[in-house]
């Protein structure tokens, strides 16, 4: 990646980064050595560690879609990835495991098979993308379970209308709740998954969720998904 795009990157994925960890989501931040790190944030702006096999999938495209092979590394604060040429999008799947909780007691990152008492419970799974340089990429589905997907592949303007469309398992969904940050103003999809975002100048997160109850796995009672798209606008 040249110079000047490489700070460029390094800018942008820096404040995604800070947006990112008021919650726990994953992301991705460039590192100095032309990688990636796959970050979890946790509250109060803490990341947090976790083991490598929670990190299932990591993805990387061209402008035009075609996959780019990665290596993935094992770092002290996280996986470390690598594409082999410069990248256009970079999309990953976290499952963050099992938490379960008892009437009275805290939440506890165990199904509730091994928490005594456990009335309720939640797996986690977390999707993300990342579109670094806008193009045909950008509004192509990739089967991820639960997606975002821009409907143009042109970078958005700030303070202008962007459309997107909201998938489960590859199809339309409606009744889900987007946001741009914790914070922004939540909109909801419409019976055909589309709905319209204003982005701001620089880069966005786009947050979406889905919780599903769960019955007949004793490990559960509700199934999260969990979205964040970042993307840049100008």
């Amino acid at each position: 990646m040249p110079h000047l795009l490489r700070n460029a990157a390094l800018a942008v994925f820096a404040t995604l980064a800070l947006g990112t960890a008021q919650a726990h989501n994953v992301w991705l931040e460039p590192d100095a050595g032309g990688g990636y790190l796959v970050q979890f944030g946790g509250h109060e702006g803490r990341l947090e560690r976790y083991p490598a096999d929670k990190l299932k999938r990591v993805e990387a495209f061209d402008r035009r879609g075609r996959r780019i092979e990665v290596t993935l590394t094992p770092q002290a604060d996280g996986m470390r990835v690598r594409p082999e040429r410069q990248a256009a999008l970079l999309a990953a799947h976290f499952d963050n495991g099992f938490f379960s909780k008892t009437d009275s007691g805290p939440m506890v990152e165990k199904p509730m098979t091994e928490n005594p008492g456990a009335t309720s419970g939640v797996h986690a799974m977390k999707y993300h993308k990342t579109i670094i340089q806008w193009g045909a990429i950008a509004k192509k589905a990739l089967g991820q379970p639960f997606e975002i997907v821009a409907l143009a592949a042109d970078t958005p303007h700030a303070g202008e209308p962007m459309k997107v469309q909201v998938l489960f398992d590859g199809r339309p969904i409606g009744g889900i709740r987007l946001s741009l940050g914790e914070s922004g103003a939540p909109v909801t999809t419409a019976a055909d998954g589309t709905a319209t975002v204003i982005p701001a100048a620089g880069p966005n997160q786009l947050l979406a969720i889905r919780r599903l109850p769960v019955q007949g796995d004793p490990r559960t009672t509700s199934l999260s998904y969990e979205y964040l798209l970042a993307f840049p606008a100008h």
